[in-house]
């Protein structure tokens, strides 16, 4: 394998392993090694010259610089004063004495919400880059697949085990659910569905792969079915764990924007599955069934949890409230890239008795920190990606099923931003990050135009 995309998957695969890189040594470090393993990239790249692809459309570069540029533009001191977070002034107020302010409160919290914003899109472009190939984007896949099975593994292990630890950290909250590698069971939860999604990904491709034999030889029925059987027994036992451990993570959130990626990935395989045989239908059916399977062995507390949804979800929306107050107040400027947990502080009172560090909406959260034009247009680039995938899932004639992951994934996170935020999390952006870049990169046709 190509050592740099070697270096590209060890990074995504082990990023969410020091507690999902929520820390700022890891998510540095990951900035760090993407930064090297990019440069490792262009000198390659100056050797053989042909394996580079500019496929990726210029103008979503641009509009992804672009939202990082003004997230740069919230730190410095000259724009125009009435620009500048008004805490600045009521500080330089109190201490008598002019302030240089920005936009942002904390410019240093700023510079490090760019940096990883930089960091997932170093991530995407590299797997844009390697993705091209289908051996490396199978290769991508099953990497993805077989982290998220021994995280599972590891989650399992410890929830089953009573053992209430997390590495070396110890906390008797740690016993009630499956975590995985993340503090935030939620986190987890997100990162299993995408996991997850590559592990549907890469069974369907080995039995569509065995299906398509050129000279395929006779035999018995029985014989088939034992084959079939032994074909697809490791992978569906992956999937049912890997699905026990999502459901065991008792995250709703988590659990009902899998059901959305997965439906969406098993409707575009469906229709798309150029054989209809009893063979592929099985598979599918089988994959479907062991996830059923896991749901009613694995669900009372996570059904439970379900019914807690209006009483438990009551603060939350306090919060949403109070942040869609604050965005009125500042919707074009925003009050920094990175700084809800300072800056909301200005707008909480006693609605709130919890501490709330996030708006459990990536949506509003974004709006609230970059402002409506810059937040749009970070939206926009998801969207554009998206669309490229949709097109790709419907026009590929072979390989489809990496966009269609990539389909699959992104409703997965655009449905769980929605009440939580997962997607914020190091570990869980990389790996999307990463399966986005591998799932455009596919959606473009192979042959030289």
């Amino acid at each position: 394998m190509n050592t740099v995309l070697h270096r590209l998957l060890l990074l995504v695969v082990l990023a969410p392993l020091p507690l999902g890189s929520n820390r700022e040594w890891s998510w540095t470090l990951c900035a760090f090694i993407a930064a090297v393993i990019t440069l490792g990239w262009v000198l390659q790249s100056l050797v053989r010259p042909q394996q580079v692809s500019i496929s990726l459309k210029l103008p979503v570069i641009m509009l992804f610089l672009a939202v990082c540029a003004w997230a740069w533009v919230q730190t410095v001191a000259w724009v125009p004063a009435d620009w500048k977070h008004p805490l600045w002034s009521m500080t330089a107020d109190v201490l008598g004495g002019p302030l240089a302010g920005s936009i942002s409160l904390s410019a240093q919290d700023t510079f490090i919400a760019v940096m990883r914003l930089l960091c997932y899109g170093l991530v995407f472009f590299l797997a844009f880059q390697y993705g091209r190939s289908r051996e490396k984007a199978l290769a991508t896949f099953k990497w993805l697949a077989f982290a998220g099975f021994a995280y599972a593994i590891y989650g399992l292990i410890i929830f089953w085990g009573g053992f209430g630890t997390l590495f070396w950290f110890f906390d008797e909250a740690f016993k009630a659910d499956v975590r995985g590698p993340f503090v935030n069971r939620n986190s987890f939860a997100t990162y299993l569905g995408l996991t997850l999604l590559c592990a549907i990904a890469v069974f369907n491709q080995r039995v569509a792969g065995r299906s398509r034999a050129a000279f395929p030889m006779p035999m018995g029925r029985e014989l088939r079915i034992e084959r079939f059987i032994l074909q697809v027994w490791k992978p569906l036992t992956a999937i049912l764990l890997m699905t026990t451990a999502l459901i065991l993570t008792h995250s709703r959130g988590g659990f009902f924007s899998t059901l959305a990626g997965g439906l969406v990935l098993l409707f575009l395989l469906n229709k798309r599955q150029q054989s209809h045989s009893v063979k592929s239908k099985a598979a599918l059916g089988g994959a479907v069934l062991v996830a059923v399977i896991a749901f009613v062995l694995t669900s009372e507390v996570l059904l439970q949890r379900i019914d807690r949804l209006t009483v438990d979800g009551s603060a939350r929306i306090e919060v949403l409230g109070m942040t869609a107050e604050a965005i009125e107040d500042n919707p074009v400027l925003g009050f920094g890239y990175g700084t809800f947990t300072d800056s909301f502080r200005l707008y909480r009172d006693d609605r709130l008795t919890a501490h709330f560090d996030k708006t459990h909406n990536t949506y509003l959260e974004n709006i609230f920190e970059l402002g409506w034009p810059a937040a749009g247009v970070l939206f926009l680039c998801m969207a554009w990606m998206a669309l490229l995938c949709c097109k790709g899932a419907w026009s590929r004639g072979r390989d489809w099923v990496y966009p269609a992951t990539g389909v699959a994934a992104t409703v997965l996170v655009a449905v769980h931003s929605l009440f939580d935020f997962s997607l914020q999390m190091p570990g869980t952006a990389i790996t999307y990050a990463c399966i986005l870049g591998v799932a455009c990169a596919q959606s473009y046709s192979s042959r030289p135009s």
